[in-house]
């Protein structure tokens, strides 16, 4: 069996990581291949941290606060470039005014992830070497209230609020709606085991601006909100985030303490195979025969 033969909604476990997906679509437009997306938050960070030295292009100044937090530009991103690393230094100023997550740049200074290995690090090289690479669209702001599609190249990255379902941002689509969110039941999440471990419910910070920020870091009755890479077009410091259960608010482009739920597009040749240890998980293995991705 294939991923192309995969159902939407079948759960693909990745065999190095033990990470699981959801077949979010198969042969989408303007991807190709069989989407996947992850079944839980698999980290927390900043969509961008703080840059003390971003030029304020706001009038009046309130729109745009991108020094005190963050940029909301997508494909500028601290978020963009770890997703898409497996290298231990994965970071690289994209701007003259750039800068890493970590404190003082973070909304709450609970996550930073200079220091943490790219996201790829973790995958097989069966995982590595099916992956696509994509042109992503995404809504760049290019003044109040206004933006224009544009593009970024990547083989990780976080949904668009058009391919959840959830409209479009000024009217504009940042690609389609993929089959998945058809289900509303995708949307109810947690992080995964390790990071509850890790992070428990004693993420959400005790700060006097916490109160603020509390819907976009954890519902005690569903669980986690999480990025969505739609830029908030009133700003150049909003991102979209959205709830398990499937409202679409924004946060603060720094706030560290928000989750991570990606989406890849692999090979859809790739084999897969039932793995009665993991119940209803299909698991990619070699193509049978192969020392390599059928």
């Amino acid at each position: 069996m294939k991923l192309k033969d995969l159902e939407i909604g079948s759960r693909v476990r990745e065999p190095k990581s033990g990470l699981i997906f959801f077949v979010a679509a198969q042969n989408h437009p303007g991807y190709g291949g069989t989407t996947l997306f992850a079944e839980k938050i698999l980290e927390l960070g900043c969509m961008d941290a703080a840059e003390p030295e971003h030029p304020n292009p706001g009038k009046p100044p309130v729109y745009g606060q991108a020094a005190e937090y963050g940029w909301n530009d997508y494909a500028a991103s601290n978020l963009n470039q770890w997703l898409n690393s497996g290298a231990e230094n994965w970071y690289q100023p994209r701007h003259g005014w750039d800068r890493p997550p970590e404190a003082p740049c973070l909304r709450y200074n609970e996550v930073p992830y200079l220091h943490r290995p790219g996201f790829l690090a973790q995958f097989s090289d069966l995982f590595l070497q099916a992956l696509l690479e994509v042109e992503v669209p995404y809504l760049k702001r290019s003044r109040l209230d206004q933006g224009e599609l544009a593009y970024t190249k990547a083989k990780v990255f976080v949904p668009s609020r058009t391919e959840m379902g959830k409209g479009d941002e000024h009217g504009v689509a940042e690609g389609e709606m993929m089959p998945l969110f058809h289900d509303y039941s995708v949307y109810r999440t947690t992080m995964t085991e390790p990071l509850l471990a890790k992070y428990g419910r004693e993420i959400n910070p005790e700060r006097p601006s916490a109160r603020y920020d509390a819907p976009q870091i954890y519902d005690p009755k569903y669980g986690w909100w999480y990025w969505v890479r739609t830029a908030n077009m009133g700003y150049t410091f909003l991102n979209r985030v959205a709830s398990p259960y499937g409202a679409l608010s924004y946060t603060y482009a720094n706030n560290d303490v928000v989750g991570i739920r990606p989406m890849v597009n692999l090979d859809s040749e790739t084999a897969v195979e039932s793995n009665r240890k993991f119940m209803e998980v299909f698991t990619l293995r070699e193509a049978s025969g192969a020392g390599k991705i059928a």
